[in-house]
């Protein structure tokens, strides 16, 4: 019995310390729950991932970014309760290894494609067509969707912490990074590297080094983007070995280094490991010419001259002697050497000679090493035919009339150069040995540069013009009897550029309804700049309508005799007079009154109506007026047709005399009214002669 009931006591107290036990563990395993939940929780929110000083830069980037009310697991955590155990245990794990001081001092993470493309964040992005990226129309399809360069990409690959402070952002060097990275061949990919591919036209005309220039006129003439944007990249985005070797200590892995599929597949497509944890940058943009950058003193460069140092200088507006920079608007825009050298029009030697003229050739020392006498090279050449593809016939006789301006500077002042520099005293600090050196210098800058001022016109002049101003100082030093005025023989300068372009201008003979019109007289000897005729904001156009030259040719205070209306009015006072080279003589009767019996006195002059015919003749006189004109008009309109229609028919003499004759209409513009009957003798005559009558 006791044996009994001390078994049921020992059971009682087993069950009460159960019972004890249960109830504590449960409540031990609710606490712990709490507890842990609680640590999750807190642990889970991005404030947390704050506690670590090396995610600092990362936390303050992420508040600053268009992720700020997106929790930092809802993007390093994969969408799944598995995939999250697995990401809060690999942060506890950074947890541990940061309190241990094991831990490395640049945190790295993965963000995977599905945590970008759950449902609520960006699962439509890649049918939504394409988006802005700053001036760039980028789609998402295209690179998601596709390989790109036989790879696949991630959300990652160009989605990245790239610059500290932009958290997840895109930085344009990745995109670089692909379109123009070489490819096996060393050669960039041209589908991938198509400006067209990314950019548009400006569709509005912008203002370009202080001109208005728009893209749909040279667009349109099939001129390329790189033509006038070059360079427009910079490096190549090589790989250094050592880059590996920051990474892996395995000589098996770094000798894979040229394997770039398996480098790619591990390092993009399976990783998120950035370009430029790798590669060295590429730039893109409008990146600084380095056409005025000589070849280099030292070495070599002190004794062999680099051929193209001197159409560098000349491009970029510099290296002359007692002459301002002056860059040509083709530098300022960007036009690089290729643009215009396409060799369309064959290649051409260029070069100085191959030896410099005996009485300078130890003093010739001073521009690239050895003053541009060397041997000469071969270029892809250049020409008219370079010009208008850019911008159009408008520029046609440009190049040539720049080349006949500054090449007859060229051959005007070599020999004075050569004349004088026997006279010129050298010793060391002379004035006059400067003054020869640089005269000097600028002329064969000009010269080596090959182009006769096609490659900066007004700059090349600006110099040759320094060099006569020295060698008129050098003149009136040592030979003043010889009486040099080199300076004086240049061409007009405009004051607001105009002769930047149009250095010929003086030499220009044009017509102005129907009259010869000498842009010599009026620029050189009245001192009219153009801006006087022509307007300065819309190229080329008159300032005033050109009825209105008058205003000035009949003042009175003109520079010549207004009464002498033959100054100006040759065709029609030869017509007036009968006097018309190659015809004869059939003068007007009103040829003895002169011009002023109709037409006025200076300075009221007008041009009548055939109602003041009367005032001086009988009545039904003023209708004649109209019956010469209309019969003109139909001889003229005979003529012309008969001209074109007798081609290959008629003599050579024949068309000649009615090609004359209709000039020597159109130069009067009377339509016979200064004289009727020789006007329609001539076209009458050169009708028959076309006839062979």
């Amino acid at each position: 019995m006791r044996t009994s009931w001390r078994r049921r006591r020992i059971r009682e107290r087993v069950l009460t310390l159960a019972g004890t036990a249960l109830v504590v563990g449960v409540f031990l395993l609710a606490l712990l729950s709490v507890g842990t939940y609680g640590t999750v929780q807190h642990t889970a929110r991005s404030e947390f991932c704050n506690s670590c000083h090396i995610m600092e830069p990362y936390y303050e980037s992420w508040q600053a970014s268009s992720h700020k009310d997106v929790a930092c697991i809802e993007c390093h955590y994969e969408p799944g309760v598995l995939e999250t155990f697995e990401g809060k245990f690999k942060a506890l794990s950074q947890l541990a290894k940061y309190v241990t001081r094991t831990a490395g001092t640049k945190p790295w993470a993965e963000v995977s494609d599905q945590s970008c493309m759950r449902s609520g964040c960006h699962s439509v992005r890649m049918l939504e067509g394409p988006v802005d990226f700053g001036r760039v129309k980028f789609d998402h399809r295209h690179h998601l969707l596709e390989s790109r360069r036989g790879r696949r990409l991630r959300c990652v690959s160009c989605h990245s912490q790239i610059v500290q402070g932009e958290h997840f952002t895109v930085s344009d060097s990745v995109c670089f990074a692909c379109h123009f990275m070489p490819g096996p061949d060393g050669e960039r990919v041209d589908r991938l590297g198509d400006c067209l591919l990314c950019h548009r036209p400006p569709e509005e005309p912008l203002e370009v080094a202080g001109a208005v220039f728009d893209h749909a006129e040279y667009v349109a003439r099939g001129v390329g983007c790189t033509e006038c944007h070059d360079p427009a990249t910079q490096g190549r985005g090589t790989v250094g070995r050592e880059r590996c070797q920051s990474c892996h200590s395995e000589v098996g892995r770094i000798q894979r280094i040229d394997e770039a599929p398996f480098i790619h597949q591990i390092h993009v497509t399976d990783h998120k490991v950035e370009c430029f944890e790798c590669h060295d940058a590429i730039r893109h943009g409008l990146l600084p010419l380095e056409a005025s950058k000589p070849s280099d003193a030292e070495g070599c460069g002190a004794c062999h001259v680099n051929p193209h140092d001197a159409p560098r200088l000349v491009y970029a507006g510099t290296g002359a002697a007692g002459v301002e920079d002056d860059p040509s608007r083709m530098y300022e825009t960007r036009v690089t050497c290729r643009a215009c050298h396409t060799g369309r029009t064959g290649f051409q030697a260029v070069g100085a000679p191959s030896e410099p003229p005996a009485e300078t050739a130890h003093r010739a020392r001073d521009f690239g090493g050895a003053h541009g006498f060397g041997p000469r090279s071969t270029v892809a050449s250049t020409g008219e035919a370079d010009c208008i593809h850019c911008h159009g016939t408008g520029f046609d006789g440009m190049l040539s009339g720049w080349q006949a301006v500054v090449g007859a500077q060229i051959d005007r002042l070599r020999p004075l150069l050569e004349e004088i520099a026997p006279r010129v005293p050298f010793a060391e600090g002379d004035l006059l040995g400067a003054l020869f050196l640089e005269a000097q210098r600028n002329l064969e800058l000009i010269t080596v540069d090959g182009s006769r001022g096609a490659h900066n016109p007004s700059y090349a002049l600006a110099a040759l013009r320094a060099s006569a101003e020295r060698l008129d100082r050098l003149f009136a030093e040592l030979e003043p009897a010889r009486g040099v005025s080199a300076a004086e023989g240049f061409p007009f300068v405009s004051a607001h550029g105009c002769s930047t372009c149009h250095l010929d201008a003086e030499r220009l003979e044009v017509e102005v309804h129907a009259r010869p019109f000498s842009h010599e007289r009026h620029l050189r000897q009245e001192g009219i700049d153009c801006s006087t005729c022509h307007a300065i904001d819309v190229h080329g156009a008159p300032s005033f309508p050109r009825q209105e030259c008058a205003s000035c040719h009949h003042s009175e205070d003109a520079p010549f005799d207004a009464s002498e209306c033959g100054t100006c009015h040759a065709a029609q006072s030869g017509m007036l007079a009968g006097k018309l080279l190659g015809f004869e003589g059939e003068p007007d009767p009103m040829a003895d009154l002169g011009c002023s019996a109709c037409h006025g006195e200076p300075p009221e002059i007008f041009r009548p109506k055939p109602a003041l015919c009367v005032l001086c003749h009988e009545p039904g006189y003023d209708a004649m007026q109209g019956q010469w004109q209309t019969r003109t008009a139909e001889l003229e309109a005979q003529l012309r047709r008969t001209l074109a229609q007798s081609a290959g028919e008629s003599s050579a003499e024949a068309r000649e005399v009615a090609r004359r004759a209709l000039q020597a209409i159109d130069r009067d513009g009377s339509l016979g009214v200064h004289n009727p009957k020789l006007t329609h003798l001539l076209l009458e005559r050169a009708l028959q002669a076309l006839r062979g009558e």
